[in-house]
């Protein structure tokens, strides 16, 4: 039986191996470009104009280079990557130790969304499910993740929230709220009682991408009954510390 034709190549394909070039050898001429990807000469500048248009490319001193737009792209791709790969084994040491479930959540849409979550060995636990979405207010981990961010990113975030109440237990106020904030970023945890739903109590804290930006956020928890004192916040804290730090991230000193 005769071997079907591959497809002729089109505009993605040929951009696809000039992004592939550039990333091994780092730059190379229109002519090397034209040579290694086998289409015309004229095809492959109309497709790297294209791409310089919308600074995936940049060229200097004759030579085509990776541009400002696919820097982004890829450190877009690396930050959740790395913390995706970072956080799982250091979250399933935490749920052995705590006994609760243990949750990692990112921003999206001005809410947290849980990407991972490992159960704790008790048989009654808190339950969440994956791409649940939850309160950045009343949430130990919605407020971790509000109290990693500078003053201004948080208070825009803050502003743009509704503050719903839940239960009795939420905090509505954004003035509370913000005291609040300012004393998790000093201890390096977040603590919620009974705020989102009642009977459950959690601790989260931050996670720290290299540049200082916040990542994601960690939380454990457990029934209120269950879990007494704040013995989780130091170790929910320090969880997050090692991702952070597994991420490239360096605490400022003082």
């Amino acid at each position: 039986m005769p071997r079907a034709e591959a497809p002729p190549k089109g505009s993605l394909d040929r951009a696809l191996e000039v992004f592939e070039i550039l990333t091994v050898r780092g730059s190379a001429t229109t002519a090397e470009l034209v040579e290694a990807v086998g289409a015309s000469r004229s095809a492959v500048y109309r497709l790297v104009e294209r791409l310089q248009a919308a600074e995936y490319l940049a060229l200097a001193d004759g030579r085509w280079r990776l541009g400002p737009a696919a820097a982004r792209m890829a450190m877009a791709a690396v930050q959740h990557m790395d913390v995706f790969a970072a956080a799982p084994p250091l979250l399933r040491d935490l749920a052995a130790r705590t006994g609760e479930t243990v949750n990692l959540g990112v921003l999206s849409g001005g809410e947290i969304v849980f990407v991972f979550r490992e159960l704790g060995r008790h048989a009654v636990q808190v339950r969440s499910e994956l791409g649940a979405r939850r309160p950045l207010h009343a949430t130990a981990v919605g407020k971790a993740y509000l109290s990693g961010l500078s003053p201004e990113r948080r208070d825009a975030l803050i502003a743009g929230s509704a503050l719903e109440r839940f239960t009795e237990a939420t905090v509505t106020d954004p003035d509370r709220l913000r005291e609040e904030l300012a004393a998790a970023r000093r201890r390096g945890w977040t603590e919620e009682r009974g705020e989102f739903d009642a009977g459950t109590t959690c601790f989260g804290a931050p996670v720290f991408e290299q540049s200082g930006q916040v990542a994601a956020a960690v939380s454990v928890a457990g029934p209120t009954a269950r879990v007494a004192g704040e013995a989780f916040g130091p170790l929910v804290a320090e969880a997050a510390g090692i991702v952070s730090r597994r991420l490239g991230h360096v605490r400022p000193e003082g």
